[in-house]
Formats: C-alpha cells, sequence, structure tokens
C-alpha cells in the first residue's frame, strides 16, 4: 500500500514537473503555391499524420475574402458566402491564375523539362490543388473545396487534432460593394474599402459568412476571427464616426483603448474592431454555443497589438486571443501578453519562415526555441506555428514541436542541430556541419534574401552579400567532405538535397545579377516621357550579359532537390516570374526598332 501511494505521489509530481501547453497547434496558410493552396487530400493525410506524431493537437486555417491593395480581388472557396444571392467569384490559386505576382504559365510551358516533375490529372493543364484545377464553374470550385476541407476536418479530428476555420471580419468580397443602401457601407482609406460594421447588409453579410462555416463543417472546434493585414491605414476617422451608431459605439468604448501610442486612427480601429468581434460573437453563441471563439491578427504597433489589452477588458473571457509574433517572426510576442494570459486563453503564433523568402531556406531553430520558452514562461495557453512550405522548414517545425511538447526542455540551438544532423545526414555532418549551421541559424546569417511570393519577380532577388555568399560555398564544401565519409544511402541522398539548396541559392544570385542591366535597359524605355532611343550596342551588351545568366543551371539544380508539392509550388513560381521573365527580356532585346 505504501509503495503504491508512493507511486501514485510520483506521477502526480512527474505530470506536474512534465507541463504541455493546452494548445500546441500549426497554421498552414493558404495563397502561395509552395503553401496547402497546392495541396490535395493525400497531401493533407500526410502532413495531419506528421503533426499527430510530433504532438500537435490543433490545426487552424485562414481564409482571404478580398480586401484591400493586392488582396483586393483574392477570395478564397473554403468559406461560401452567398448574400442576397449574390455568389462572389473565388477559387484557390493555380499557374493559370495571375494574383500575387503570378505571371499565368501552362506546366507544358515551364523551363527545361521541369514540367515534368508535375503529376497532373487527366485534362489538367495547369499546376494547382485537384480542387480547383478540375473546376469548371464558380459553383464547382467552391463545392470541390469544401468538400476536401470537411476531409480534412475528418482526419484532423481522427487523430485527436482541433481544427478551426478563420476568416477576416470587415473584408467584404467586391462582388458585394455596390449593393449598398446606405452611402457609409463602407469608409475608404489607402486602397481600402472599410466596412461599416452597423450598416445592415454588412451585418448580414457577417453572418452569412458564420451561416456557412457552421452549415459546411459541422462539429468544428473552432471559429477564428481575424483582424486583417491593413486595417483602417488612411481611414479619417471623423468621415466614420458621421454614422450615429458607429459614433454612439465610439463615444461608449473609446475608454478601452488608451496609451502613449494610441492615437484617433488606432482608438477607432480597436472600437471599429470590438464591434465585429461581438457581433460575430453573439451570432455564433446563438446559432452553436459550443463552437470555441478565437481572434487573431498581424504584430505591427498599427495594426493588432495595441489593441489587445482594450480588447480584453471588454471582451467575453471565453474568447482566446492570439497575435502573429512581430517582424515576420524575428521578435517575440510582446511582454504584455503575460497579463492577459492571467485572465484567459492565449496562443502565440511563432513563423517557421516568413513569406519574404519563400525560394530560400530559412533557419529559424534558435527563435523557435527561445519564442516557445518565452511562451510556456510566460503562461500562454498555446503556441501555433505559421508557415507555408514543409520539406524547407523540417528543422524549425521540428524544433518548435518538441519545445511545444516539452517546454521546460533544456536545449540550445547547437544541440539540437547536433542531434538533428546526426539523424538526418550522419556523424561526420553531426560533427562538422551542424556547428556552421548553428552559427548560421543564430546570427541570422541567411535573413533578408529576397524571393518575396506576394510581389512579382524583379532583379533583387536572390541577391547575396559577401557573408551569405561566402557560408553558402562554406557549407556546400563541408557537405561534399561529409558525403566522402558518409556511408548510409538515405543520409546521402538528404545532404544531396541540402547542398542543391545551396547552390541554388548561389544560382539564383547570378541569375538575378545578369538579368538586371536588360531590367533596367528595358524600365527606363516602359518609363520615359518621349521616345526613349535604346542604340543597338546598348541592346547587344545586354543580351550577351543575359545569356550569360546561368537560368538553366539554376532550374536544373532546383529539380534536382524537389521531392514536396511544396517544392513544386516553388519551382512553378521559378516558372511563372523568374523564366516568363526572362523571356519578356529576350524579346525586349531581340525587338527590331
Amino acid at each position: 500500500m505504501k509503495n503504491s501511494y508512493l507511486l501514485l505521489l510520483f506521477l502526480i509530481n512527474y505530470a506536474a514537473s512534465a507541463q504541455q501547453f493546452e494548445i500546441r497547434g500549426v497554421l498552414p496558410w493558404h495563397n502561395f503555391l509552395a503553401g496547402p493552396s497546392a495541396w490535395n487530400e493525400k497531401d493533407y493525410a500526410q502532413y495531419l499524420d506528421e503533426c499527430q506524431q510530433k504532438g500537435i493537437n490543433f490545426i487552424a486555417f485562414h481564409n482571404y475574402t478580398g480586401g484591400n491593395e493586392r488582396y483586393a480581388s483574392y477570395v478564397e472557396p473554403m468559406i461560401k458566402i452567398r448574400y442576397k444571392n449574390i455568389l462572389p467569384e473565388a477559387g484557390f490559386d493555380h499557374s493559370g491564375t495571375a494574383r500575387w505576382g503570378y505571371l499565368p504559365m501552362k506546366v507544358s510551358e515551364f523551363a527545361f523539362g521541369s514540367g515534368k516533375l508535375f503529376p497532373l490529372p487527366r485534362g489538367a493543364e495547369y499546376f494547382g490543388a485537384e480542387n480547383a484545377i478540375l473546376a469548371r464553374t464558380k459553383e464547382e470550385r467552391y463545392a470541390n473545396a469544401q468538400k476536401l476541407m470537411r476531409k480534412v476536418l475528418a482526419m484532423a479530428q481522427e487523430r485527436g487534432i482541433q481544427m478551426a476555420m478563420g476568416f477576416e471580419f470587415g473584408v467584404v468580397p467586391p462582388d458585394f460593394a455596390s449593393i449598398h443602401t446606405h452611402s457609409d457601407m463602407y469608409w475608404t482609406g489607402n486602397a481600402s474599402m472599410v466596412y461599416n460594421p452597423f450598416d445592415p447588409d454588412v451585418a448580414g453579410i457577417l453572418y452569412a459568412t458564420i451561416d456557412n462555416i457552421l452549415e459546411t463543417y459541422p462539429g468544428l472546434d473552432y471559429i477564428y476571427l481575424w483582424l486583417n493585414e491593413h486595417c483602417m491605414f488612411g481611414v479619417n476617422p471623423d468621415e466614420a464616426l458621421k454614422n450615429p451608431k458607429m459614433a454612439a459605439f465610439f463615444d461608449e468604448n473609446e475608454k478601452y483603448y488608451s496609451g502613449e501610442k494610441i492615437n484617433r486612427s488606432l482608438k477607432l480601429l480597436g472600437v471599429w474592431t470590438q464591434a465585429y468581434i461581438q457581433m460575430a460573437y453573439h451570432y455564433i453563441k446563438l446559432k452553436s454555443p459550443i463552437t470555441k471563439i478565437a481572434i487573431g491578427g498581424w504584430g505591427g504597433e498599427d495594426q493588432m497589438a495595441l489593441l489587445l489589452s482594450g480588447l480584453h477588458k471588454i471582451l467575453p473571457g471565453d474568447i482566446t486571443f492570439s497575435m502573429l509574433n512581430p517582424d515576420l517572426g524575428y521578435k517575440p510576442h510582446p511582454d504584455f501578453f503575460k497579463e492577459i494570459a492571467r485572465e484567459r486563453s492565449f496562443w502565440a503564433i511563432p513563423w517557421l519562415e516568413g513569406d519574404n523568402s519563400l525560394w530560400h531556406l530559412q533557419p529559424r531553430v534558435n527563435d523557435m526555441i527561445n519564442q516557445v520558452r518565452k511562451a510556456f514562461e510566460d503562461k500562454l495557453s498555446g503556441v501555433i506555428a505559421i508557415h507555408w512550405r514543409t520539406q524547407e522548414i523540417t528543422d524549425n517545425f521540428d524544433a518548435f514541436a518538441r519545445l511545444a511538447r516539452n517546454p521546460e526542455l533544456s536545449l540550445t540551438a547547437a544541440e539540437f542541430y547536433q542531434d538533428q544532423f546526426l539523424k538526418r545526414y550522419g556523424q561526420a555532418a553531426a560533427n562538422k556541419l551542424a556547428p556552421i549551421m548553428t552559427h548560421c541559424d543564430i546570427n541570422a546569417t541567411f535573413r533578408g534574401i529576397v524571393s518575396t511570393e506576394f510581389w512579382a519577380y524583379n532583379p533583387s532577388w536572390g541577391r547575396l552579400n559577401k557573408e551569405q555568399a561566402d557560408s553558402c560555398l562554406w557549407i556546400i564544401s563541408v557537405i561534399e567532405e561529409c558525403s566522402k565519409i558518409e556511408k548510409e544511402s538515405g543520409k546521402l541522398k538528404e545532404l544531396e538535397w541540402l547542398k542543391n539548396s545551396f547552390r541554388s541559392l548561389l544560382l539564383l544570385d547570378q541569375v538575378s545579377r545578369y538579368i538586371e542591366p536588360a531590367w533596367n535597359l528595358r524600365e527606363e524605355v516602359l518609363t520615359g516621357m518621349s521616345q526613349v532611343i535604346v542604340s543597338e550596342q546598348q541592346k547587344k551588351s545586354a543580351l550577351e550579359i543575359l545569356k550569360q545568366a546561368p537560368i538553366k543551371d539554376l532550374f536544373e539544380t532546383y529539380c534536382k532537390r524537389v521531392r514536396s508539392r511544396g517544392e513544386l509550388g516553388v519551382l512553378s513560381s521559378m516558372n511563372q516570374r523568374l523564366w516568363r521573365e526572362y523571356g519578356l527580356l529576350m524579346e525586349f532585346l531581340q525587338m527590331s526598332r
């Protein structure tokens, strides 16, 4: 009896010391072809299996429904917002669409035979998710996407993983802009249309959105309400407050939003945000009381960060708060989160990668360790990792998952790389390569290399400074040394993948440098106020330089490392942006005047 009591006491104490986050989640982000926009059912199944193995117990999805600037007409079909019998245009991107800087392109047009790597279903000409490329109508795009995501919900819950479906409140598909019955249905700012939550049609669209989520995804664990990235930039508060209901709500609630950095525009944003969340909250609780609610947004001080303390004071306590970590994830969550986390559930959202370098490796192990550990020390209830790709973020994901599962684990970046490289690449790599990667990770050596998927290609993409180029050459030489020592075929393949990843970095840098003279010459012609005369010698010189670009070598090197859906997405993007622009520059230089 005494021994049983001691064993029970030991187990209780062990459980208390081996604390975990309540929520250990992932946020695979739809929009780019490198991410889940191009995933099929089997890709989700493999991903969810990996999540389950790593102890992940939550997955969230964000759905764009239009917005400002480059998002204006971008509506994804996971949520179907039918209102007054208007169904907006929507669909996941594929290689035939022209959003996010993509230049439409059939797979058959891809450079240097790279199209052969893309397994297309019968009748398809473009790369993308089958639910998108096989749809023939708007209704089919919605039906196919929602059928897939219902399967994802079922697969997640079968694996003990909760799921959230999210959208950006206050963002309305452009199809609804002209149905207003009140002149202040929306206010205009910098390339934006900010919708008035007190307009009856805006409220109707919000409720239609929630209805579709609840009807389409029965048993969904969370609805995730997102404050959109561009918020109210440029909106005149005085213009918005001409609406009597908005003005009255503002007068009643502006007191919650105060502080040195809170100006009148941020006060309005806070009150506007509060109105939408309260409307959504009460409607969700009316329609489905068991569905949980979380809110999230971007971490800039002119976005969500400075609003959270005020929102915490007024919003119901069962709403979970979250926010993307600032500066594309290079900074941890703000310190004041711990004050709010004492009274409500709060999740930090570290970035496994930033979307400004999606053609490049982004070592972030040290950030993952520090940011997850800080979330635990501040007693946040969860951590969720945002990402697009899968293969390239393996180290970051593994570090995140290990710390999320055991946040009290004593682990350094050096120890992680030593252990990880021993398993992936072998003993020689653990000895020789792990210290180099640790140095590059901690010192953010490869930070700032540009491949901004949300804009079109230009010659700044891939450019390396001397330290970055030297580091690539050094790493490649060490990989080659390790490959001569390692005997196991699986580890040799991993080393080859890593070498080709760094070779691709060097080659893209060279290609962009050789492209730049032709690019600048074309810009001079196109932006001239009067006709610009380009001499044959100028064109000949730029053409000679352009032909020296090692673009064939770049594509062939990248093709050698492709083994995931995300890498196919990057390869598609390289074709649509880089190869297409290369061809257009060739046409420009060879054009007779």
